[in-house]
């Protein structure tokens, strides 16, 4: 089948402005608590672009922007990876759900789908189809290891093909303009923090 659903292609054009975000939708939690979950400190979240973000960010911290999509909140870091970390995974969907993808660029994407405190999927380097961390989960959808429609070209990036499964998971398509337009950008410690700790523990 030919590349027919080209509301991704924007995702081509990260590489020219060095963005390799990691982008998340959540759902049953509010604003008050990922920023709690995030730990952000006592600063007031500044109005800034994505790319804006990338110029800003300094060493030990990540930017974080922060936004509402038809009821579902999404995050957007321009560089950095808080919301691949399993821990933080697991708290942001105590109530609800999380489900983040993050970008290289060396083309090695990463896949995360957390329910209700748990994880359900974890890739390091997501391939074109995307398992359960146990076989036969209920709350994961057989039809979500199945390459979407329209994005099942050859030569569609295996990036393009994790953003068409957000949509199929969380029913909400991520969409260049999180990344141009101001979010509110929360400034937070440095993923590192959670080197070496339980945060990363995968079952």
């Amino acid at each position: 089948m030919t590349r027919s659903d080209r509301r991704f292609d924007w995702f081509y054009g990260l590489e020219e402005d060095y963005l390799y975000p990691t982008i998340s939708v959540i759902e049953g939690s509010d604003h008050k608590e990922v920023m709690r979950i995030l730990g952000v400190g006592g600063a007031e979240p500044e109005a800034m672009t994505a790319r804006e973000a990338l110029e800003n960010v300094t060493r030990n911290v990540e930017l974080v922007g922060l936004g509402e999509d038809c009821g579902l909140i999404f995050t957007v870091e321009a560089i950095g990876s808080t919301l691949a970390v399993p821990g933080v995974l697991r708290d942001i969907s105590r109530d609800g759900r999380c489900v983040s993808v993050s970008f290289s660029s060396e083309g090695v994407h990463s896949f995360h789908y957390a329910v209700n405190g748990e994880l359900v999927s974890y890739e390091f380097d997501a391939e074109e189809t995307v398992t359960p961390l146990r076989p036969g989960d209920p709350r994961w959808n057989p039809v979500w290891s199945e390459v979407p429609n329209g994005v099942d070209d050859e030569e569609v990036d295996r990036g393009v093909h994790l953003l068409a499964l957000v949509e199929q998971i969380m029913g909400l398509a991520p969409k260049e303009q999180w990344l141009s337009e101001r979010l509110q950008t929360l400034c937070i410690p440095s993923s590192v923090r959670f080197q070496n700790t339980p945060a990363w523990d995968i079952p």
